[in-house]
């Protein structure tokens, strides 16, 4: 009976070691480096797909600024050249043009008229025409008046024959710029039709120069 009973008990000890071995296996701590490799990763998953949708949104708001479409007629709508001329878009028409809308304080308006400068004669090759308007009371901001804009961003590039100036009317800037951007462009074909829309051209000029080259 004692030699059962001494059995028993180891049997009975060894099934506690067991048990309380297979507690400590399966509560075992996760690494601290293992948790924060895990949320790291789940970070940087996470910022890529922000990053991806705010881009498409930014382009998709963009293309959408008027609610006009690629392929579409541009509206017709006035402005004033630096000449103090009275003119219509729709007398654009015949020859491909950059409709560029900008605000003379914006720091996207000032370097991509610096580099449109660098690239006027490029679009000129092209057969297209650059006509940038300020927009309606310079979206309320302070900035050079537009030919001292002329001077400081495009020196004498300001002056070539494919590049006009101007300040649109309040009806032009809110057909073509509803959302208040202070910098977007439409390149409109001969007949007067929008083949590309986007904006800053001074990052964005690559883009530009392909699709000049196919209007």
């Amino acid at each position: 009976m004692t030699a059962n009973r001494a059995q028993q008990g180891s049997r009975k000890a060894r099934r506690q070691e067991a048990r309380q071995a297979a507690k400590q296996v399966h509560y075992r701590r996760t690494p601290a480096w293992r948790i924060s490799l895990t949320r790291y990763k789940w970070l940087v998953g996470g910022a890529l797909v922000v990053v991806a949708v705010v881009a498409l949104l930014v382009l998709s708001q963009r293309q959408k600024a008027s609610q006009l479409a690629i392929g579409s007629p541009a509206p017709s709508g006035t402005f004033t050249t630096v000449n103090g001329q009275t003119a219509s878009t729709a007398s654009l028409r015949g020859k491909p043009t950059l409709l560029w809308f900008v605000t003379t304080w914006c720091p996207s308006c000032q370097s991509g008229t610096q580099v449109m400068a660098q690239n006027i004669r490029k679009l000129h090759a092209d057969g297209v025409r650059v006509e940038e308007l300020e927009l309606y009371n310079n979206l309320g901001g302070q900035g050079p008046d537009v030919p001292s804009f002329q001077r400081s961003y495009a020196g004498r590039a300001a002056y070539n024959p494919s590049w006009g100036w101007g300040i649109a009317s309040q009806q032009l800037s809110s057909t073509y710029d509803p959302k208040g951007y202070l910098d977007i462009y439409y390149l409109l074909d001969a007949n007067g039709n929008i083949s590309y829309i986007n904006g800053s051209p001074g990052a964005t000029m690559p883009s530009l120069l392909r699709a000049a080259s196919q209007v």
